[in-house]
């Protein structure tokens, strides 16, 4: 076994909040050799252990301390506010082989260096809530520390809850805004036009289905390589429903709403940046 194989059979998760939860999930969906180390400091989270067969391989830790003393790599997955805190805490049982991936929102790698200590790998990760269902897309970067091949680690850790992409950390904040938050804002488009089917007559839960299943396909087509605006000109016929439709669109300013969305939830990264690197 390389030495990379077994670091990721010892991995610890700190917080099983709603992304901890969801990366736990998915690694044991797709890890079955993985031993996962984990602590909260709300107890109430670990009872999703009592089914099947998960506290054989879900290790469920008295603190954050042990998590870091029993794992290779540690996923860390608090709230930016709290990341310096639990950091400095598990810092003297982080040595220089060990890794730490971040996942919390607009903390840099040089911030969480500092509070880990000099020559400690990082790296930072943004994963979206998609994990629930191993459909994440998910950005990393590394520390300064940490190499390549520290990254592909991680990588290969992320990968098992959807796509994993290398990005420099100057558009880890962008990331945010586009894939972490944008997950959400993608959901709210589906449940508009779910609306839109539901004010002409369909059963709420046939609209969600299809107008999910649309955004799917849409989704796939462009990931095929299909443009946006080709989708667009295949479906729009003159005098049609999808001009007609689109038209309606664009005069109420969605697209540029959704944009702003984007650039608004950038912003807020980039000032959640500042106050860690200002602390």
């Amino acid at each position: 076994m390389d030495e990379r194989r077994a670091k990721k059979r010892r991995t610890g998760i700190i917080g099983v909040g709603n992304m901890g939860l969801a990366i736990l999930r998915g690694l044991l969906a797709a890890e079955p050799e993985m031993k996962i180390f984990i602590s909260d400091a709300n107890p109430e989270k670990f009872r999703f252990l009592d089914a099947g067969d998960l506290r054989a391989r879900v290790v469920v830790c008295d603190n954050n301390k042990e998590v870091a003393e029993r794992s290779e790599v540690v996923i860390l997955a608090v709230k930016p506010n709290d990341v310096r805190r639990v950091v400095e805490e598990i810092a003297p049982l982080m040595d220089e082989e060990k890794i730490l991936i971040s996942i919390a929102a607009g903390v840099p790698t040089r911030a969480i260096e500092e509070y880990l200590g000099e020559g400690r790998k990082v790296i930072r990760a943004m994963p979206n809530i998609g994990a629930r269902v191993r459909a994440a897309v998910s950005a990393t970067c590394k520390g300064e520390y940490a190499g390549d091949g520290d990254e592909e680690l991680a990588k290969g850790i992320l990968s098992a809850i959807g796509e994993v992409y290398s990005m420099k950390e100057r558009d880890m904040d962008v990331i945010t805004g586009l894939s972490g938050s944008g997950i959400a804002f993608f959901a709210a488009v589906i449940d508009a036009m779910a609306d839109g089917g539901v004010y002409e007559g369909l059963p709420r839960e046939l609209s969600l289905a299809i107008a999910a299943g649309t955004a799917m396909g849409a989704a796939k087509m462009i990931l095929a390589g299909d443009k946006p605006s080709d989708i667009e000109a295949m479906t729009a016929s003159p005098g049609g429903t999808t001009i007609r439709g689109l038209y309606a669109m664009e005069s109420r300013g969605v697209k540029a709403a959704l944009m702003e969305a984007v650039i608004e939830a950038t912003r807020r990264a980039r000032e959640i940046s500042k106050m860690q690197t200002a602390n």
